[in-house]
């Protein structure tokens, strides 16, 4: 049967209400326009940032553990792990000049390369600058490198990998903060470290996590964010990782707010001309840019900003270390003026030598995600399980709202023209609901002819309403005389825009998408089912509402049935018993 309610496909309805919710809030920050305003600005959105992005702990012991050390010409490289949080270690090289010191320190982040600090052009940053007289710390991010689910198998930390990280109340982007503040307290521990001059610097994620350190930690005295600065807005409906992602981001600041943090400290923004990812357009970078350097004339230290384009493609190439290099030895060590500068011919070190752990034994302190996570839910569910723990119900729907964000508002904006039919023995109905303004939830109901019983059953499901259609409990509920309705919940069947699954995880983008706007896709779907459920007792005249869902729609529609009363009963199929995932598989 042909479940179509439109002549087109409407996807691209929905994701342009995201991008021009993007834009509104976009156009809603804007740089203040004295230094008092900015220092007001500066501590809200510092506590804002902090609070979304997961916990901060306090700063336990580091417990530095050394492992072997390999001489090269002219410095060191040493393999070590450290304490980010009790009993939570990290991974890491660390390259020494020859001599006493003290050096500046550079934190050296990577993107996303599997291999995380061993991959050669990450570890290129490293002898370069060990070559030039500073000390670097080469960390593996949460879940990559050394500290993958599998040791010895290098995978991408991002998708349903680090979003598990969400069930425990955090965040990749957080704890990859945390764990780089500490790299810097690690640096600063050093004897043959200037602790009053530390650099950091990384392309890509590792440039995004760049900007995040410098912008958080005032110890940076010096930064060089790579093929990574854009634009908040242009985040929304693009296909970025998840370690990239602050929920609620945009509704309390665009990217140049972050940027912003770091005045009056220098920071020079390298982005690639050829870049194929639009977030990082030179375009949207410039645009962060100029707002940004805002902040820096208030301090007057707009010599202190700068960026570079160049003609190449998404990398840390040698062009870019060059810029590096110059901007380092400029701010950190006061030689030359900040310009590139040549870079000489180095060593490299294979893959097998910069692990910390080459036999792939690694101690149980050195965490996968999964295994971070799965303790601490287990934790966590037995508190709410427990005998002790009553359970107020009305303050559980309070909580359960604020944490899907279900949209305020009607249940429904508008309703279509409701265009019947009949097909064979069914009398058929077709008809939009507007639940939020340009949200369309296209709606087929079907019954059989003449039956008169107004029992109605709403059958949603992630991939629309032909899967839904192929239930066979819709099937039986249309043939016990039951009114069927199929809804696509936004972005599902005739509305769905996600069409790139990152790492066979559907929705993807459309779920980081809303995040950023204070959003959820669970508390989306809730609203679009109270939508449809409150629609069709006012156009079908529904004595009674069941709910029939599968996988991810199965949350929203339990959600909903607890959020209101009109909702009789839901099947919810293939949906997870609990967050606490047993397994080492993203589920």
């Amino acid at each position: 049967m042909n479940t179509n309610v439109l002549m087109e496909n409407a996807g691209g309805v929905v994701k342009d209400s995201l991008i021009l919710e993007a834009k509104r809030f976009g156009v809603s920050h804007q740089p203040p326009l004295t230094l008092d305003d900015w220092k007001k600005q500066r501590a809200e959105l510092v506590s804002l940032i902090k609070a979304n992005a997961g916990a901060f702990p306090v700063a336990c012991d580091l417990d530095i553990k050394y492992y072997e050390s390999i001489q090269m010409s002219g410095y060191s490289v040493t393999k070590l792990t450290y304490q980010s949080r009790p009993g939570f270690r990290v991974t890491a090289n660390l390259y020494v000049p020859d001599g006493p010191g003290p050096y500046p320190g550079v934190l050296n982040l990577h993107g996303h390369w599997a291999q995380g600090k061993c991959a050669e052009r990450v570890q290129n940053r490293g002898h370069l600058l060990a070559l030039n007289g500073f000390v670097v710390l080469t960390v593996d991010a949460f879940g990559a490198g050394e500290r993958g689910t599998i040791p010895g198998e290098f995978e991408y930390h991002g998708a349903g990998i680090g979003g598990s990280l969400f069930a425990i109340g955090e965040t990749l982007l957080g704890m990859q903060v945390n764990d780089n503040m500490r790299g810097i307290d690690l640096l600063q521990s050093l004897d043959y470290v200037d602790a009053d001059r530390i650099g950091v610097t990384g392309a890509s994620g590792g440039g995004n996590q760049t900007m995040w350190v410098s912008t958080l930690d005032e110890r940076v005295k010096a930064s060089v964010p790579v093929v990574s600065v854009g634009t908040f807005e242009s985040y929304v409906t693009g296909s970025n990782c998840i370690c990239e992602l602050l929920p609620n981001g945009l509704t309390f600041t665009e990217e140049w707010g972050i940027l912003g943090l770091a005045a009056p400290n220098p920071m020079l923004i390298l982005n690639a001309m050829q870049d194929i990812n639009p977030t990082f357009y030179v375009s949207e970078m410039t645009r962060s840019f100029n707002s940004a350097r805002e902040i820096y004339k208030l301090y007057g230290e707009m010599d202190k900003f700068s960026y570079q384009a160049i003609n190449l493609t998404h990398g840390y190439w040698p062009d870019m270390l060059q810029c590096m290099l110059g901007w380092f030895l400029r701010w950190l060590k006061d030689e030359g003026e900040g310009r590139p500068v040549e870079i000489q011919a180095h060593e490299s070190l294979s893959e097998s030598q910069c692990l910390c752990f080459p036999d792939n034994r690694r101690p149980a302190d050195v965490s996968s995600i999964f295994g971070f996570v799965r303790p601490r839910a287990q934790r966590l569910a037995a508190e709410h399980l427990s005998p002790g723990n009553s359970i107020d119900a009305a303050q559980k729907r309070a909580e359960l709202k604020g944490i899907l964000n279900v949209p305020a508002g009607p249940d429904y904006v508008s309703i279509s023209r409701v265009r019947e039919g009949a097909e064979g023995n069914l009398s058929i109905a077709k008809f939009s609901v507007e639940i939020e303004q340009g949200i369309p939830v296209p709606v087929f109901a079907l019954s059989k002819s003449g039956v008169k019983e107004k029992e109605t059953v709403i059958a949603v499901h992630p991939d629309g309403k032909d899967a839904a259609w192929n239930d066979p409990r819709v099937q039986s509920a249309l043939d016990s005389g039951k009114t069927v309705v199929l809804a696509d919940l936004r972005g599902t069947g005739e509305t769905h825009w996600d069409n790139i699954p990152i790492h066979d995880q559907p929705h993807h983008c459309s779920a980081r998408a809303v995040l950023w706007l204070g959003r959820t896709t669970i508390g989306d779907w809730t609203k679009d089912i109270l939508g449809v459920a409150s629609c069709i007792k006012d156009v079908l005249s529904a004595k009674s509402v069941e709910i029939i869902s599968c996988g991810e729609t199965g949350l929203a529609a339990l959600s909903a049935s607890v959020l209101s009363e009109k909702i009789k009963s839901v099947y919810a199929a293939g949906v997870p018993g609990s967050y606490v995932n047993d397994s080492d598989k993203v589920r």
